[in-house]
């Protein structure tokens, strides 16, 4: 039989560990999202209140300045242009927005303009279907399943997932392997 004080030390020891998990959990996950945008106010937030606390932490990877961040997305490059750069230069998404950026700050030309390789704005209708199949808990891999059926890109083949959604029609996705409807 447990006696009274070692019940609510067994229950104030497994509420602390809890607490110490939690803590943890939300500490870790908020550092990642501030790596995952470190020049975001929240990346900047949490790069603050971390030094603030004695900690040695950097928002921005290692090899990869503050400036060349700035300077990359400032001289409007898009997204689709980082991958390009990624692929002509082979190299990881930091590597090549630090070296994009530095080349920038240097005065050098990158090998194309900035917007190059920006995918056009979807016409409203077209983002209201992506956003309809996005929302239904489709996947990339239900967008891989339908492009191979259709013979279509990723953005028209969401778009036309999407618009069926809207429509009230059954996507022809094998079903065990349909996360969404």
């Amino acid at each position: 039989m447990t006696s009274i004080p070692s019940t609510l030390r067994s229950k104030s020891f497994r509420l602390t560990a809890i607490g110490v998990a939690a803590t943890t959990l939300c500490v870790g996950s908020a550092g990642f999202v501030a790596a995952a945008n470190p020049a975001s106010a929240f990346g900047q937030a949490v790069g603050t209140a971390v030094h603030a606390a004695g900690v040695d932490w950097t928002h921005m990877p290692e090899g990869y300045t503050q400036a060349q961040y700035e300077a990359f997305w400032a001289a409007e490059y898009s997204g689709e242009d980082l991958i390009e750069l990624r692929a002509l230069w082979s190299l990881d998404e930091t590597e090549a927005k630090s070296r994009a950026g530095q080349a920038i700050l240097d005065g050098e030309q990158l090998p194309f303009a900035p917007g190059t390789f920006t995918t056009p704005k979807l016409p409203a209708d077209q983002q209201a279907a992506t956003a309809a199949f996005l929302d239904a808990g489709y996947t990339s891999e239900d967008v891989d399943e339908l492009s191979a059926l259709w013979d279509t890109e990723f953005v028209e083949t969401k778009a036309r997932a999407g618009q069926m959604v809207l429509d009230g029609e059954e996507l022809p996705l094998d079903a065990a392997t349909t996360s969404g409807s």
